[in-house]
């Protein structure tokens, strides 16, 4: 609900200073907590999900986003192999690698596709700050994820971790 929510308000919200430097990707750390938090099968779904949806309400190639947020997830499944998603480091280096690589893929796809494309210093500088805010943000989402998830629980009837 909540990667469906930030898709429509991304939309509504797209740039309305003129300043890209703050285009924090919250589904790439969404799809991470869902990976460690949940199965990595309802993570690729959810992955699958968010890029049918983008596809669905932008002008773009149709599949295009899809095919981004299942290289997000499999660089996120890649990443945990080498590092840990239960530790801040290891969330901050794997979301950093999943949202470069979606950036590198984004470019050379729309390289293949239009014969217009120009690459601008400001454009490199802010998909840095992009994929470097991104990264940081990571561990400060994901703990919220999970305190949130926590008073849900405690919520439904569940007893909490302390109780146990």
């Amino acid at each position: 609900m909540f990667g469906a929510l930030f898709i429509l308000l991304k939309g509504i919200w797209a740039d309305p200073w003129s300043v890209s430097f703050f285009d924090l990707d919250l589904l790439t750390i969404l799809i991470a907590y869902l990976f460690l938090s949940f199965s990595r099968i309802q993570a690729g779904a959810f992955a699958l999900g968010q890029g049918f949806l983008i596809d669905i309400f932008s002008g773009g190639v149709h599949g295009l986003f899809a095919f981004l947020y299942l290289i997000v997830f499999c660089a996120i499944y890649l990443g945990s192999l080498f590092f840990n998603l239960q530790t801040a480091r290891g969330q901050i280096m794997i979301v950093i690698l999943a949202v470069f690589l979606k950036n590198i893929v984004l470019l050379t796809v729309l390289v293949f596709i239009s014969n217009s494309i120009v690459f601008l210093k400001s454009f490199l500088i802010a998909s840095a700050v992009s994929i470097i805010g991104t990264g940081l943000i990571t561990p400060v989402l994901i703990s919220l994820f999970n305190r949130l998830g926590d008073i849900h629980g405690r919520e439904a009837g569940t007893p909490a971790s302390e109780e146990l």
